[in-house]
């Protein structure tokens, strides 16, 4: 399978942009390419920094993995799942694996740093699927001659420590985010007190896009445009950490989720 990396300094130039088929990439280069103040390149400097990302799935390997996810949904609406495997909200199910955790309208105290962890064995081990499919399938090429750096192979989940980013044994929380047209996700930052880092998300089912620094409000909703609308395509592994992770808030977008989408996110 032919490994398609590009290095995202590159979204900055005009060509590239205007061939995207995103349509907020109009903002996109109207905002970060010609008249971007100073401070707002610093930012997305940073951003770009804490971002890595590649397509590594072909239609057919995509197929595969979206059959096992319409097997976990199936499983999840006869009630197979422990309590804590299965979270619903509208037009979007969570399903979460080796590690769940409470966020949002669980919390009993809001704010952040308050989501907690449930107890280990509370939701269901990660399946043997998931294990197998990414350890099988998930190579990525990091391309990053242009920055002085050596060429890197790594792997994800068997294990990471090859690539020298994650010690082994890394991945202990799998997260199934299955999106319905229009679905969405606030922004947030993935609390650091329960997660390391990097992020990493594998999507399935359809394009769509990856939104930074947007602030949501409801009744109707609506979001603010991004600092960074990151395109994200079925089949493609992004990677987040540093400023990227840890700085500024990331969320999906109503308006980016045309079609049903699901999100593996591997965690630690």
């Amino acid at each position: 399978m032919e490994h398609a990396y590009y290095d995202l300094r590159d979204k900055l130039k005009s060509k590239y942009l205007h061939k995207s088929k995103f349509p907020y990439d109009s903002y996109y280069a109207r905002n970060t390419y010609r008249e971007e103040p100073s401070n707002q390149v610093n930012i997305l400097e940073k951003l770009y920094e804490g971002i890595k990302q590649t397509t590594l799935f072909d239609d057919q390997q995509c197929r595969a993995i979206e059959a096992r996810i319409d097997e976990v949904v199936e499983k999840a609406d006869r009630g197979e799942y422990k309590r804590f495997t299965v979270d619903r909200a509208p037009l979007r199910s969570k399903y979460f694996f080796g590690e769940g955790y409470t966020y949002g309208a669980q919390l009993q105290k809001k704010g952040r740093g308050m989501e907690k962890l449930y107890p280990h064995g509370e939701v269901d081990e990660i399946p043997d699927w998931i294990n197998d499919l990414l350890r099988e399938n998930l190579s990525l090429w990091l391309d990053v001659e242009n920055s002085g750096l050596t060429r890197t192979l790594f792997q994800v989940i068997s294990p990471l420590v090859e690539s020298g980013l994650v010690p082994a044994n890394f991945i202990n929380s799998a997260v199934i985010n299955d999106y319905q047209q229009g679905g969405c996700i606030v922004s947030h930052i993935d609390p650091p007190h329960i997660f390391d880092r990097p992020i990493v998300s594998v999507s399935f089912l359809s394009d769509s896009a990856l939104s930074f620094g947007c602030r949501f409000s409801f009744r109707p909703i609506r979001v603010t445009e991004p600092v960074l609308c990151l395109p994200v395509s079925r089949g493609c592994i992004t990677m987040l950490e540093g400023y990227a992770a840890d700085k500024i808030t990331h969320c999906i977008r109503p308006q980016d989720i045309t079609s049903r989408r699901a999100v593996i996110i591997l965690r630690r």
